[in-house]
């Protein structure tokens, strides 16, 4: 299956882009982005291609993403109905909830890529607004699936934690993971190398009954922590920008 002229870009991004990354537990997220909506034709063809990859590859099956117009991957809003691909096969109808930290990924060349100019030249730049309102929405989703996916949460939270104490969201769950090892309390420290190690495909009973012991205690920590620092976070930027009018007002 072949796009031609209309294929403007196709980019990897999420875990993949990371050094972090481990096959054997990551998605492979990608954005493909075409200069029109794609035809009946195209939406076939590319169904068929996925389900042939997931066929003949482990990778195919993992394969987590976006086909998006150019016209509305420079839009702020986050796009509606797109062709989306996952579990080796095509849907319609899909939006992307963390839009805005996608976005500021391909800002920041958090990203691999495969086909086009640089994602910056396509993307729109994300402020903190909408970045903040995404990793809330993280957050949420954390708590939602605790119990179900408690490793999954657990490095999502560290990485939220990080994010809000740092101002920034180019960080790999496992990269904010490792930070919280070295910079939480010490007693989260067992429930964070149990997801590191279930991330990583090497837990074992012990690991299993940390998670299911402490992943709800964690989420009540980083919960606590995330809207400690984002309150911090708000103040300094509130100073900041006091301080540049006061400066602006001088300067006159």
């Amino acid at each position: 299956m072949s796009l031609g002229s209309n294929l403007a870009g196709a980019y990897l991004h999420g875990s993949v882009a990371f050094p972090e990354f481990e096959p054997r537990a990551g998605d492979i997220d990608f954005y493909v982005v075409v200069r029109r909506s794609l035809n009946a034709r195209e939406i076939k063809g590319l169904d068929h291609l996925h389900r042939a990859l997931a066929a003949r590859f482990e990778f195919g099956s993992k394969l987590d993403g976006f086909y998006i117009p150019t016209v509305l991957a420079g839009r702020r809003e986050s796009p509606k109905n797109l062709v989306y691909g996952a579990h080796g096969r095509l849907h319609r109808g899909a939006s992307d909830d963390a839009w805005a930290i996608h976005r500021e990924h391909f800002t920041h060349s958090a990203y691999i890529r495969l086909y086009g100019p640089r994602a910056s030249r396509i993307f729109s730049r994300a402020n903190w607004p909408e970045i903040r309102s995404a990793l809330y929405r993280q957050l949420v989703y954390a708590r939602k699936i605790i119990d179900s996916d408690p490793w999954w949460s657990v490095l999502n939270l560290c990485r939220l934690v990080y994010d809000f104490k740092r101002g920034s969201i180019v960080a790999s769950k496992m990269g904010a993971a490792m930070w919280a090892l070295k910079s939480l309390p010490s007693r989260w420290k067992p429930v964070i190398k149990s997801a590191i190690k279930t991330y990583k495909g090497i837990a074992d009973r012990k690991d299993r009954t940390v998670l299911k012991r402490d992943a709800r205690k964690f989420l009540g920590f980083a919960s606590i922590r995330v809207i400690a620092f984002d309150i911090a976070l708000d103040s300094r930027r509130q100073k900041t920008a006091h301080l540049r009018k006061s400066q602006t007002g001088t300067g006159r």
